[in-house]
């Protein structure tokens, strides 16, 4: 009959260097898809923004196109979403005016949508910028 032996005690610098090997991999859980029929996709949310500006055309310089970019007023590191009154329509080019002077621009394009969205464009900060 043998004698059991005992176990050593492992270090514990050695218990450090190995901890990493012994967690488990979780996987991520799956997003799940909002099933909602009232849900606004990028596109539906295009579809709304050019109907409430009038038109498939840049909200600032008036370019015409299929090439129109779909704009975030409050960008989504602070908290803004693809929604309809966030969104407006913007030419690359303006797009890109726009990313330049965040502090600028933002309150101009929400002033913007508040006057499209009330029916009074002739209100519209941008109009008074674009035609003076």
């Amino acid at each position: 009959m043998a004698l059991a032996r005992k176990k050593k005690p492992i270090q514990e610098w050695r218990e450090k260097i190995l901890a990493h090997h012994n967690r488990k991999q979780v996987a991520k859980p799956k997003r799940k898809r909002n099933t909602d029929p009232d849900y606004m996709t990028k596109p539906k949310v295009r579809a709304a923004v050019i109907e409430r500006d009038g038109g498939n055309w840049c909200a600032i310089s008036g370019v015409p196109g299929p090439n129109l970019q779909l704009h975030r007023i409050v960008y989504g590191s602070q908290g803004g979403k693809y929604e309809v009154d966030n969104c407006i329509l913007l030419s690359k080019a303006m797009h890109d005016i726009v990313h330049s002077d965040k502090k600028k621009w933002m309150p101009i394009l929400q002033d913007h949508v508040r006057c499209m969205k009330l029916g009074m464009p002739e209100k519209s900060p941008i109009q008074r910028i674009t035609h003076q």
